[in-house]
């Protein structure tokens, strides 16, 4: 397998994914293009990028992408403009199968079974690339967007796949920071209300690195005793908004939509295989109900019964932790002499505002180590935690593949 990234402005969309799609080959001297990566701002055409994309690659490429808040490669952190971005990856010793189930938002669980039954049943993946749309209805200046939720999505996946591939990691796609409506790309066409999974299998090793997003305010935790859905109304048994106040010393945190220095999150077991990620996984606060009654979480999977943590976000934290897993994963790869051929990065849009400083430092290291990168900014990311993997807030999540 060999790899080649590319980026341009999509200001004149077909020329663009032309662009793209050859330089990201040439980078890497593939003849072939077995998938194409693509990725672009919510600005751009995606169908004429797409198209040009095509153009280049052929009928047999594998061609899958879609809206990015920005996107990051070994020299480019950009978010503003009509920034694309492409990963060209030859497919000499890897198989690659790609599906997609549309309809998303009518019921997430029955179309991550519709994905896991469009893939091959007969062979043994080394990892499921996972997009999917991350919102249902674009917000507006009446009323907020509505997000399809991913663990249900997670959960028809993971159900119905047969063989369950060693690991599923990817992304909620998100077209800009006001949650406007998002499209993918698949094959021919750009599309909406859908997910999209490609599965690798062969001569891969795949090493995934939940990126630290936010550490414990505090080392109590805190019993879920009512909920609904994505609702929190109490924790021990009192109500969340007063308690939370109580908690931090103040009422602040309540001005902010979502709120951009605390989070809930539980702690799972780590594997012994991913050592170098985080244990939490974070859930954003969109806000809080009228009276007060209750916070609204990002998804709907923490409920009655479950005990979490008061989480915070702290730039230097972040960085830190971000430098510390990267040397834990190179080091790995390093005793298991694993050489990488391609990074894919996955980071939260919420992160943007706060300078970059953990992508910054992914692109140098990455750079040093002459890894093609492609990343962008979306609105979940997917990695395992625990025995499953599963959706991440305030998190970014980083692929190595490799031989």
């Amino acid at each position: 397998m060999q790899a080649g990234v590319a980026y341009c402005d999509a200001k004149v969309p077909f020329a663009a994914g032309f662009q793209l799609a050859r330089d990201a080959a040439t980078q890497a001297n593939i003849a072939e293009v077995a998938v194409l990566l693509l990725f672009c701002s919510a600005t751009t055409d995606y169908q004429r990028l797409l198209d040009g994309a095509r153009q280049y690659c052929g009928g047999n490429t594998i061609i899958i992408g879609g809206s990015a808040v920005g996107v990051i490669t070994n020299q480019h952190i950009v978010s503003t403009g009509q920034p694309a971005v492409a990963m060209a990856i030859s497919a000499t010793d890897v198989q690659f199968q790609a599906a997609v189930a549309e309809q998303l938002s009518r019921d997430p669980y029955v179309a991550g079974k519709a994905l896991a039954q469009a893939l091959p049943s007969s062979i043994s993946a080394k990892l499921l690339l996972l997009f999917y749309d991350s919102v249902r209805y674009a917000g507006n200046g009446l009323q907020p967007a509505v997000l399809n939720p991913s663990p249900p999505l997670l959960l028809g996946l993971r159900k119905h796949l047969a063989p369950l591939p060693a690991i599923i990691a990817g992304a909620g796609l998100l077209a800009d920071q006001v949650f406007g409506s998002t499209q993918q790309f698949y094959q021919q066409q750009a599309i909406t209300d859908s997910a999209v999974a490609l599965q690798l299998s062969g001569n891969l090793k795949p090493y995934i690195v939940a990126m630290h997003g936010c550490e414990p305010f505090t080392a109590r935790h805190f019993t879920i005793s009512r909920s609904f859905g994505q609702f929190i109304y109490e924790l021990d048994q009192q109500p969340v908004c007063r308690l939370l106040d109580e908690i931090i010393g103040n009422r602040q945190w309540r001005n902010q939509k979502p709120v951009s220095d605390f989070a809930l999150g539980v702690r799972y077991p780590q594997q012994s295989n991913s050592r170098y990620s985080t244990p939490y996984v974070t859930r954003l606060i969109n806000g809080i109900l009228p009276n007060d009654e209750g916070i609204i979480l990002f998804e709907p999977d923490l409920v009655e019964g479950s005990k979490v943590q008061l989480m915070q976000r702290s730039s230097a934290s972040i960085v830190t932790a971000t430098q510390r897993q990267l040397d834990a994963v190179l080091t790995q790869m390093q005793i298991e002499q694993s050489t990488a051929v391609a990074a894919l990065y996955f980071d939260c849009a919420g992160r943007l505002h706060s300078g970059t400083p953990e992508a910054k430092l992914v692109q140098q290291r990455l750079t040093a180590a002459n890894i093609p990168l492609l990343g962008i900014y979306c609105g979940v990311e997917i990695a395992p935690i625990g025995l499953h993997s599963r959706s991440l807030d305030w998190s970014a999540v980083l692929i190595l593949l490799c031989r």
